[in-house]
């Protein structure tokens, strides 16, 4: 959760850096570390939880050659709808066949 810019609902102060205040998650108040030196909150009782840092992820955010990318294509799709394509034609060609045989009897 997003720690600062909010209010510290003891001095009501804004919080300006993430590590300098804790949150509660179920009642959704916020304070500086030094105004809530306690670990649970005044208000619910829950713990205070602190600014966790997201964890890094080289992988999403590595440059890799267009040959380790994964494929987003639809290439198996436009095949397929293509197969299926030719299948009708050539049962749509096969029935006027048949047809025209049949009304020349």
């Amino acid at each position: 959760m997003q720690i600062a810019g909010n209010r510290c609902k003891v001095c009501d102060r804004n919080i300006v850096l993430s590590s300098e205040g804790v949150f509660c998650a179920h009642c959704g108040t916020f304070a500086h570390l030094t105004c809530e030196p306690e670990t649970k909150c005044g208000i619910c009782g829950q713990p205070l939880q602190h600014y966790e840092r997201p964890r890094a992820d080289p992988l999403s955010e590595a440059i890799l050659p267009r040959a380790l990318r994964p494929s987003k294509s639809a290439g198996g799709i436009m095949l397929l709808f293509a197969g299926l394509a030719l299948l009708v034609i050539i049962l749509y060609y096969c029935l006027v066949y048949s047809l025209e045989h049949m009304a020349n009897r």
